[in-house]
């Protein structure tokens, strides 16, 4: 007498598949980064906002000149990376399937971070049915596993360096002390970064490094750019250029002099003499 039971299929279908195959099917499963407009959140007939900063800026006649500063240079960017929901039940289905899903979502998508003088924090940015953009964020450093993180290739990284009067009441520290503070963390960062096998894209950028405030005889208090604001707060990006190999490096919010060599400096290749 037969059993009506199927006999075992030894081996999986999915497994029998070329890996290109593979991963194009755990495309359409797995969550993913994409680029998103925030404009689309506005509400309907509600027209875009200008938005801008007025900034004293020092020339070099020591003639101080008011002028609006591009809110890009103010802000984080990554704000338009947002992560597309899908479902990760398959990374439970064997450790062949599990290791090859998760090279893809750390591997092919891109991270936010934000570092500031205390913290590292992943932004997690996602779109809801009605367009909405909701975030949260992580300690980056402690919310994924050491292995995951050596699979991460792609960042968006944010340096925040805010100015003394700001220090003062968010952290308690100015001067030397804010500075050295925020390049510490950046310094934690690229201690992980360093040791990436493979690294594809960096894009950094500084936060509103140069833009202080200062009481003028009028008694008002203003905004101020001054180069030496500028050039101190640039020097927290200095660990950045231990690292090297990066496909695709980019730094904004800084001078165009510093932007260039460090840009270089994490393109270049490392010649190891034997």
């Amino acid at each position: 007498m037969q059993s009506s039971q199927s006999p075992p299929v030894e081996g999986s279908p999915l497994l029998c598949l070329p890996i290109e195959l593979r991963r194009t099917i755990y495309s359409s499963i797995l969550p993913y980064t994409s680029t998103f407009d925030v404009r689309f959140q506005r509400g309907e007939g509600e027209l875009e906002r200008s938005e801008y900063n007025l900034t004293l800026v020092r020339q070099p006649s020591e003639v101080w000149k008011m002028q609006k500063t591009s809110p890009r240079t103010d802000r984080e960017v990554g704000n338009d990376i947002v992560w597309r929901r899908g479902c990760t039940s398959i990374l439970a289905t064997c450790h062949q399937i599990h290791d090859e899903c998760v090279d893809m979502i750390y591997g092919q998508n891109t991270f936010v971070i934000d570092v500031a003088f205390d913290t590292i924090k992943f932004r997690q940015k996602w779109v809801t049915a009605s367009n909405l953009t909701p975030s949260r964020s992580y300690p980056f450093l402690d919310h994924f596993s050491q292995r995951n993180l050596m699979r991460i290739k792609n960042y968006v990284i944010n340096v925040e360096h805010v100015d003394d009067y700001t220090g003062m009441i968010k952290y308690n520290c100015g001067g030397r002390g804010l500075t050295a503070g925020i390049r510490d963390r950046v310094q934690e960062l690229v201690d992980l970064l360093s040791v990436v096998p493979y690294l594809v894209q960096i894009h950094v950028h500084l936060i509103d490094g140069a833009i202080s405030r200062v009481k003028f005889p009028s008694g008002r208090v203003h905004r101020v750019q001054d180069n030496e604001n500028y050039s101190k707060s640039q020097t927290t990006l200095d660990p950045l250029h231990r690292l090297y190999g990066v496909r695709k490096a980019k730094v904004t919010g800084v001078s165009a002099a510093y932007a260039e060599t460090l840009e270089k400096s994490m393109s270049s290749t490392r010649w190891v003499l034997r």
